[in-house]
């Protein structure tokens, strides 16, 4: 059997580290960022982009500009919920597909680290959601410091999210990520050992 398992959490809150972690504890890692990228070169959803956003995002070969996009969708609430309602239900569709191959032929945990599975349902499907979590002036400092962000295109990021503490109250579990990477780490092998049942 394999046990579903959702990471998630707001911006810079640590959950890529999470999933990697996990992911060399021996967890099955998919990442939704991963699949929306591949899916973006589908000509099908670049269509349903282009009419919603226009084709100033796209390069002449047809190359999403990422960085321009990322900056209008934290600036502009409503294309990001279109861009959302185009893109994710194709991601999900995927992550079920892969999900349905391992199932038959293997056991442990899939382990699916994606920002917005509260805020799409989403979360439902998992067996356990684990949200990773971190104090708001630490998560600007991480993007500021990590990501080269200015301290306002940092705090507009957090703005256009759902605030963290909507994740946490529908959490299973929380791991805190204020401290340390060792911290982190301990947290993470002990809740994998839990969910995963390895020894």
């Amino acid at each position: 059997m394999i046990r579903k398992i959702c990471v998630t959490g707001g911006i810079a809150s640590g959950k890529t580290t999470v999933v990697n972690l996990f992911g060399e504890l021996g967890g099955i890692v998919v990442r939704a960022d991963e699949i929306a990228r591949s899916l973006m070169l589908d000509h099908t959803i670049q269509g349903e982009l282009t009419t919603a956003l226009g084709r100033s995002f796209f390069s002449a070969s047809g190359d999403i500009m990422t960085g321009e996009l990322a900056g209008h969708l934290f600036r502009n609430p409503k294309s990001l919920q279109t861009v959302n309602e185009i893109v994710h239900p194709h991601v999900y569709r995927e992550v079920e597909r892969r999900f349905n191959e391992l199932a038959q032929e293997r056991s442990g945990c899939f382990v699916v680290e994606t920002a917005l599975a509260v805020e799409t349902g989403y979360a439902d499907w998992f067996d356990t959601v684990v949200v990773v979590s971190a104090a708001n002036d630490e998560r600007i400092r991480r993007l500021v410091e990590l990501r080269q962000l200015s301290g306002e295109e940092a705090q507009l990021r957090l703005d256009s999210q759902l605030p963290q503490q909507v994740k946490v109250e529908r959490a299973d579990r929380v791991l805190e990520n204020d401290g340390t990477i060792e911290d982190l780490e301990l947290k993470t092998a002990t809740l994998f050992r839990e969910l995963c049942d390895y020894e």
